[in-house]
């Protein structure tokens, strides 16, 4: 097998090695994508230079091996889910952590763990039909809960970011309306039931709770991991139910992956425009690099081995 290890701030190096035995209940798959996710951008860029490290949690694949007592799977089929680290052209993986991926949707587009993520978050809001419901931070996260907010019938759904194509994503996805965070701030305050933030920025959770109305809810969705964070206690007199938007439990996300990957196969939600960007598996740098420069069109990249 070849994978990729980081072995210093910002460097990775392909190594190749003997394939791991499989152990019991597990199925070897061939990596046919792995997404890069943002959340492992410091453990790439701050290295200490010492142990060589290796990521890559979003898996998209075809199994190649069957493990002993594994039943129900076989060869050739293409699957999803959680495995770590997918930065290699094979990983072993528990078999009761994939999901079949759905034979109408391409591999590069067929994430389960972000997917997983999305679908969960969103589940934990008590969406119902017309609530009107705000998306903040249209990354890829945030265009995948957009999708999914679109599907339970909002009476209004609008989507904030900063940047031109996240929002017209947006509009393309089932937005009804698209605003700057500057244009939501001044004329939206207090307008919406339910506001899922996905932005990870303290300022984009700031304007998530400014938009919230009376008795509405937010969700805190977005991956915050560079410093402290503030809720106006303003919140608290308006009588806002603030949702964690994160589970680290398993068969929840085992759920809600099910239930993305039914949405994605009846064309409901698909992630095929945000993936923008496919890099080889010897430029897992260069992916990592269009998350801190964010050229022109980028949304998400993934590995392709």
């Amino acid at each position: 097998m070849r994978f990729s290890q980081v072995v210093a701030p910002g460097r990775s190096e392909v190594v190749e090695a003997p394939d791991a035995p499989l152990r019991p209940g597990e199925v070897r798959v061939r990596t046919l994508a792995s997404g890069i996710c943002v959340s492992e951008l410091p453990a790439w860029a701050e290295h200490d230079g010492s142990a060589p490290r290796r990521l890559g949690h979003e898996l998209s694949g075809e199994i190649v091996e069957l493990g002993p007592g594994v039943h129900g799977w076989s060869r050739g089929d293409r699957v999803t889910g959680f495995a770590s680290p997918a930065f290699a052209d094979t990983v072993n993986v528990n078999a009761r952590e994939l999901l079949p991926a759905p034979s109408n949707v391409p591999s590069r587009a067929v994430l389960g763990e972000p997917l997983a993520c999305v679908v969960e978050a969103l589940s934990r809001c008590g969406l119902r039909p017309t609530q009107r419901v705000a998306v903040v931070g249209l990354g890829f996260m945030g265009l995948g809960a957009l999708q999914v907010a679109a599907d339970r019938a909002p009476a209004r759904l609008a989507g904030d970011d900063p940047a031109p194509l996240a929002r017209e994503l947006a509009a393309e996805l089932g937005a009804s309306d698209v605003h700057t965070p500057e244009e939501a701030g001044e004329s939206l305050r207090g307008t919406f039931d339910v506001v899922v933030e996905f932005s990870g920025k303290a300022a984009g959770l700031k304007l998530a709770g400014d938009l919230v109305t009376t008795h509405g809810t937010l969700c805190v969705a977005g991956y915050h991991h560079d410093g402290p964070r503030e809720l106006d206690i303003e919140l608290w007199y308006r009588g806002v139910t603030i949702v964690n938007g994160f589970t680290g439990q398993r068969w929840r996300l085992m759920v809600a992956m099910a239930e993305g990957l039914r949405m994605m196969a009846d064309r409901r939600l698909t992630f095929e425009p945000l993936i923008t960007h496919t890099v080889a598996l010897e430029d897992v740098d260069t992916g990592f690099g269009y998350f801190r420069d964010r050229p022109d069109g980028f949304v998400k990249c993934v590995v392709t081995p």
